[in-house]
């Protein structure tokens, strides 16, 4: 993948996106964003987990795709735990005995705690939220799948710092754009910085099943990915998005 857009370019997609959304969830019906739900999801990115083969000569270039299985909790209306759990490949990120690019095997997980603020404390509308969440990062692996592969086993921990509005345009339309910023020490790569603009969308096609849509384009990365997810909350907590009300 190329690099779509540039920083600056980013955060005015980013501001322009945010009041878009809080304009046209203004006048829409329903109820805000959800915050319990488990979701599954396929990705192909420049970068995951700080590990950006497209800068990093380590990795020849190559790019990550990968499932990735998402789930959040509503603990209280306004706080949250979410996480994620990534397993799958770096294409042609290393290279065999004979000098042959292979992929490596990559897998890691996400946990974090979130607020989220709904707009109705500033006096505008209940269906768009500002979410802020810290998070821990683990990269369980990164190591060749052929052996004999010049590149070494990779790994580490780190912590994000994310900021984003989450808006219900529709009965059935969520949007959302953020920002990340990530930093992580790895084997042989410590202090690794990266920095995210996101975007996503969701669609619900009934049952609490919705679709989803997401995407990376900031920061000479980019990305997408596509899913299912489903959210349970009103099924286990008596009508409700949290377990406490």
């Amino acid at each position: 993948m190329s690099r779509y857009f540039g920083a600056g370019q980013g955060l005015a997609i980013a501001v322009l996106t945010a009041s878009v959304m809080v304009s046209t969830a203004a006048r829409a019906d329903g109820e805000g964003p959800s915050y319990t739900y488990l979701g599954v999801s396929y990705e192909w990115t420049d970068v995951k987990y700080g590990l950006n083969p497209n800068v990093d000569e380590r990795f020849n270039n190559g790019t990550i795709q990968g499932l990735n299985i998402e789930g959040s909790l509503g603990l209280l209306p306004w706080l949250h735990v979410a996480g994620e759990y990534f397993d799958g490949d770096c294409d042609k990120c290393a290279t065999d005995i004979n000098l042959n690019p292979i992929d490596q095997d990559l897998s890691g997980f996400k946990v974090g705690l979130g607020l989220n603020l709904s707009f109705d404390l500033i006096g505008l509308n209940n269906r768009t939220d500002l979410v802020l969440r810290g998070n821990f990062i683990s990269i369980d692996e990164l190591e060749p799948t052929t052996p004999g592969s010049t590149q070494t086993t990779l790994s580490g921990d780190g912590w994000s710092a994310e900021a984003m509005i989450r808006s219900q345009i529709s009965p059935r339309a969520e949007f959302q754009v953020g920002y990340e910023f990530q930093q992580y020490d790895y084997t042989g790569a410590p202090n690794v910085k990266n920095a995210d603009v996101t975007i996503g969308l969701t669609y619900r096609v009934g049952w609490g099943v919705a679709l989803t849509a997401s995407g990376i384009i900031f920061d000479d990365d980019s990305g997408f990915g596509l899913g299912v997810r489903w959210h349970f909350g009103d099924l286990v907590f008596n009508g409700r998005d949290s377990i406490v009300r």
